[in-house]
């Protein structure tokens, strides 16, 4: 694709629910960062964090690989492969 005829080989997309579903359902993850609050919005219209297509069962969900938890403060960074 573009940026990698641009020799651009790592790209941070840090954005909505929408965004980042569109990068999973176009198979364009391959490692990800998600940080934990402890808070619980919650709620049938609240947003979610990775929209898109998603997983009609979980045996079908994208499990990471490679994980590791770190805590910052009182929030938790997971970091895996996908």
């Amino acid at each position: 694709m573009l940026l990698g005829t641009s020799e651009v080989l790592s790209l941070l997309v840090e954005g909505g629910g929408v965004l980042l579903g569109s990068f999973f359902d176009q198979g364009l993850v391959d490692k990800v960062h998600a940080v934990v609050a402890p808070m619980i919005i919650g709620g049938a219209t609240a947003p979610t964090a990775v929209a898109g297509r998603g997983a009609a069962r979980m045996a079908e969900a994208l499990r990471l690989r490679e994980v590791t938890v770190e805590r910052l403060g009182e929030d938790v960074l997971v970091t895996g492969y996908v």
